[in-house]
Formats: C-alpha cells, sequence, structure tokens
C-alpha cells in the first residue's frame, strides 16, 4: 500500500528501464522494414528521442519485434539521420517504442548534443532515476 508523503509524491516509485535521458521532440520519421518478406514504410512522428531509442506515432501499426530504418528529420538544419538497425519493442495501436540497436559514434554523437540542447530543467521529472549504477 503506497503512503503519501509530505511533498504529496508516492513514497515508491518504479525503476525506470531506460538507460538514457530522453527529451520530448516531435520531428518527422520514416520507416522501412520487412514482416514475412514482405516489405513495408510508412512515416509518423517522434514523441521523444534518447540515444538508445524512440518513441513514434505512424501512419499505420508496426509489429512488435520488426527491425526498421528509420530516417528521423531532426530540426537542427542537418541532413536526416538514417538509422539502421531500430528495433520495435512496444506497440499500442499506432504507437511504438524502437530501440536502436547499433547507432554509430557520430550518430550517438549528433543525437546527444540535440538532446543536451534540448533539454531543459522543466522537463526533466523528479520521480524518474537519472542513472543506473550497474
Amino acid at each position: 500500500m503506497l503512503k503519501p508523503t509530505m511533498n504529496s509524491r508516492k513514497s515508491y516509485e518504479p525503476i525506470d528501464n531506460r538507460f538514457a535521458e530522453r527529451v520530448v521532440v516531435t520531428c518527422r520519421v520514416r520507416y522501412t522494414g520487412e514482416i514475412s518478406t514482405q516489405p513495408y514504410q510508412g512515416e509518423g512522428l517522434t514523441k521523444n528521442l534518447s540515444v538508445s531509442g524512440c518513441k513514434i506515432i505512424s501512419d499505420s501499426p508496426v509489429t512488435r519485434g520488426t527491425l526498421l530504418t528509420l530516417t528521423v528529420a531532426l530540426p537542427d538544419e542537418l541532413p536526416p539521420l538514417v538509422l539502421s538497425s531500430a528495433h520495435v519493442v512496444w506497440v499500442s495501436g499506432c504507437q511504438s517504442s524502437i530501440r536502436f540497436m547499433r547507432l554509430s559514434q557520430e550518430h550517438r554523437k549528433r543525437i546527444q548534443s540535440f538532446i543536451w540542447k534540448s533539454i531543459s530543467r522543466d522537463s526533466l521529472s523528479d520521480t524518474r532515476t537519472r542513472f543506473r549504477l550497474a
């Protein structure tokens, strides 16, 4: 049973299993993939982004477990990022969470730089774990 605390936060918060800070950002994204040897493609928008993955809302649902190639247009006036090996790990309707399986050092630096420029103290949740001891 949860007991209220003086600052009205729950006394217990579940551990967030993400390994990287995500920033809320809306970017255009295109994706291609293959299901049962049938190629498909779609478009959508990101809801958030980190160096480990993103959440997207798409025009058509994708299938959990599918490997995609994403083309993400960051609002940083540079060419879109092309991210291969994007693994669909969660799906609910036309929303899905994507984990980047392999990210080049260049792409990792660009995404991290974009996140640090986009993040603000107001956008951070004080209920989420900021780091993980391994």
